[in-house]
């Protein structure tokens, strides 16, 4: 095998002091939501989905980015491909808590209520879609399809490091291209299982595809937050320069503003029709103490992403593009809190110790296994044929 002596190896210490915080700050999150599970289960369940919703999608947005850049061809973004592949890492821990939650089906979801079922003729007319067994298998088999893909595909990336040639290339173009697809199914009857269905009377054809805007927004946004944070603490501030920070700039502005489109697409359709079972979806959302997050959750997913990122000059500016993608992040919980709580709190939202444990956990743990992963193998692809494209990026 030919010396690799010119590409560099950067490694990632993973330092017991921040190793411990976050320990300390997911178990705590942990035992806030066990406590919540037996004070307050109809508050805490739903938290629990939210929560694991949001580090489920953190992990497929990783395994996105992963496939678009082998299936387009891309070289830019090779130097950072390990900060996806390390966040696959939290697949299997937020598979298994979904499933866990298949035991709350009965707290979450009312189809699932043969004596509520048997008084509406709509839940009756879904219930060949809509029923315990059937959600408990389409569960299962979306999450091993995604685990697959994902252990595959990175595993493919990863053996690269010690063999040269176009082998691992070509063999993940063409798991990516078989894993977009099948994403794209999978994710959409996914969403409306897992999300859409908490309130079965209401439906959107393009629901699906504002799940992903908000996941793959998150995702990078995320990414973008370790890259910068790996710059600063060393392992990447040769590695990463201004034109890897303004591509990833230019991808944070463009989803942020493609999912205000698709968020105002859906809102104007439904105003439009004006159909009872639909607009009650907003009307819910547009009352009380629910308006205000509405417009919170407009302007920081789009409003301020979109004015701050305008310039050339902030998308290559380290401290504000941080600013803006842990704003995203906050941002894209909010969405979720807006999504799937209001049919637990009427009248409008509340957030406590309930609401905040699970994503303390989620978000601890998340940066906890990312890190984990990041400090066990090499940071770069260092045998990848488009690292050294990645490396001398200019734009």
């Amino acid at each position: 095998m030919k010396s690799n002596n010119h590409i560099p190896h950067p490694r990632f210490l993973f330092s017991e002091r921040l190793r411990t915080r976050l320990f300390v700050a997911s178990m705590a999150g942990v035992a806030i939501t066990i406590a919540g599970l037996f004070i307050a289960p109809e508050r805490t369940l739903p938290n629990i989905l939210l929560a694991n919703y949001y580090l489920l999608g953190l992990g497929l947005a990783g395994v996105m980015f992963i496939a678009l850049l082998y299936v387009s061809n891309a070289g830019w973004a090779t130097a950072i491909r390990r900060v996806p592949e390390a966040m696959t890492s939290v697949l299997p821990i937020s598979a298994l808590v979904m499933i866990a939650l298949l035991l709350g089906v009965h707290t979450l979801y009312e189809w699932s209520h043969e004596s509520v079922v048997a008084k509406d003729h709509l839940l009756q007319a879904k219930s060949g879609w809509l029923n315990v067994p059937f959600f408990a298998i389409r569960t299962v088999v979306y999450l091993a399809i995604w685990l697959g893909f994902a252990y595959a595909i990175v595993r493919a990336s990863r053996a690269q490091d010690a063999a040269e040639g176009l082998h691992s290339t070509i063999t993940n173009r063409k798991l990516s291209a078989a894993f977009l697809v099948v994403f794209a199914l999978t994710f959409t009857v996914a969403s409306m299982d897992w999300i859409m269905s908490l309130q079965p009377h209401w439906f959107s054809t393009i629901f699906a595809i504002y799940n992903f805007c908000g996941l793959f927004l998150n995702g990078i946004a995320t990414m973008t937050v370790i890259v910068i944070l790996l710059r600063r603490w060393g392992p990447f501030e040769r590695i990463i320069n201004e034109s890897h920070l303004h591509d990833l700039g230019k991808l944070v502005f463009a989803f942020s503003t493609f999912w205000m489109y698709i968020w105002f697409s859906q809102y104007i359709l439904i105003w439009y029709a004006n159909i009872p079972e639909e607009v009650r979806y907003y009307t819910q959302r547009e009352q009380g103490g629910w308006l205000p997050l509405t417009i919170i959750n407009v302007v920081f997913n789009w409003l301020i992403p979109f004015l701050t990122l305008l310039p050339i000059w902030t998308k290559k500016s380290e401290g504000v593009l941080l600013r803006v993608c842990i704003l995203i992040m906050l941002a894209h919980w909010v969405d979720l809190f807006w999504m799937i709580l209001p049919p637990f709190m009427a009248e409008s939202p509340t957030v406590f110790l309930w609401e905040v444990g699970p994503m303390l956990a989620a978000v601890s743990g998340f940066f906890l296994l990312v890190f984990r992963a990041l400090a066990r193998y090499n940071l770069v692809p260092v045998n990848d044929p488009m690292l050294q494209e990645s490396l001398h990026l200019h734009t």
